[in-house]
């Protein structure tokens, strides 16, 4: 009689991510004072991911209004010439008619 075993095979896979040299250097320093690796923090971002079908409430932040304002703000500082006095209404009628010459 032969005895077969069942064996799970675990496939691997390698994430590599492009990070500002120090802010790698302090998060990882922070990591280890914590008692953790930065590869055990991906992974556990990662099994949060896949359970709750959902980024954890840090990372799926949006912005405070007055933040994306602030960042709207200096966009249109460094990027138009004069500033922008349209309305989200007006910007938008403004796009589609120059790209599609239709009214919104």
């Amino acid at each position: 009689m032969t005895c077969h075993t069942k064996r799970e095979v675990i496939m691997e896979s390698v994430l590599t991510v492009r990070l500002d040299a120090s802010v790698k250097a302090e998060a990882t320093a922070v990591m280890e004072r914590l008692g953790t690796t930065p590869s055990r923090v991906v992974r556990s971002l990662f099994d949060y991911a896949v359970q709750h079908e959902a980024l954890p409430p840090f990372a799926d932040a949006r912005p405070a209004e007055e933040d994306i304002a602030r960042r709207i703000r200096a966009f249109d500082q460094c990027h138009t010439r004069t500033p922008l006095t349209l309305s989200d209404d007006e910007l938008r009628e403004e796009r589609l008619r120059g790209r599609y010459g239709l009214d919104a």
